[in-house]
């Protein structure tokens, strides 16, 4: 699928919840950076010839490389159900034949079913350095973001239709009032379309929409290793970091 996408500040929120750091010299892993927008945000702090990117769509990939010609663009042809339907099940992680200081992921694993994510978390960290660092967001359904007027994110998923670069939010119907209400408290629910999906462990074929949610205390139980920490401004996105394996 052509999914190039242009939303910018991945570079301020990581380096938010990363504590400002100093990215000079840095190799970093952009995973599911697309077109790679982050580099574009990160305004010269990090060095396109150890910036590294990843995606399941080639020709974000594609478009990158003519963007950033001295960053490394690496396709992943793994199936997604949104954004790769014609991807391989379960295809490896590519050797990429470095170590990196900080590995990256914005909103991927909020459209990838739990066993996948465990999964990728686990050969994404094999690819740290010493005193790396793996952060990626997830969405919490219940969150509400400060502010008169907001909406849960559950609601604010539910009916918005963004994808590529448009973005058109239908009323959510009075019908679905209970079933959202529902949907702030559960650990996961996951929007499928137009439909709210309730057990992680149903398989979802290809479709045109599959955003996952997480409570934070579901994300503990997946890695329990890992410190949460709340979205920043004006992001919606949780973000775990987890450091190398010990």
């Amino acid at each position: 699928m052509a999914f190039h996408s242009t939303k910018t500040g991945q570079f301020a929120y990581f380096d938010t919840q990363l504590g400002r750091p100093d990215w000079s010299g840095r190799r970093v892993l952009d995973f599911g950076g697309n077109i790679g927008t982050f580099l574009e945000g990160a305004a010269g702090r990090v060095e396109p010839s150890l910036y590294w990117c990843v995606d399941v769509s080639r020709p974000a990939i594609e478009e990158g490389r003519r963007r950033e010609p001295e960053a490394h663009w690496v396709f992943y042809d793994r199936y997604n159900p949104q954004f790769n339907p014609g991807g391989l099940r379960g295809l490896a992680l590519p050797d990429l034949e470095t170590r990196f200081d900080y590995v990256l992921a914005y909103s991927v694993f909020t459209h990838t079913p739990d066993d996948e994510t465990v999964e990728l978390v686990d050969a994404l960290r094999s690819t740290l350095t010493d005193d790396g660092m793996l952060a990626f967001t997830f969405i919490a359904p219940g969150w509400v973001p400060p502010g008169e007027g907001q909406q849960p994110n559950v609601r604010w998923r539910l009916s918005s239709r963004s994808l590529g670069n448009a973005a058109v939010p239908p009323s959510v119907p009075a019908h679905m009032d209970a079933v959202v209400e529902r949907a702030r408290e559960a650990p996961w629910c996951a929007v499928v379309d137009q439909s709210l999906l309730f057990d992680a462990r149903a398989p979802v074929g290809p479709c045109g929409r599959y955003d996952v949610l997480w409570s934070p205390d579901h994300a503990r139980s997946l890695f329990p290793f890992a410190e949460v920490r709340p979205p920043a401004a004006p992001e919606r996105q949780h973000c775990c970091l987890i450091g190398p394996e010990d």
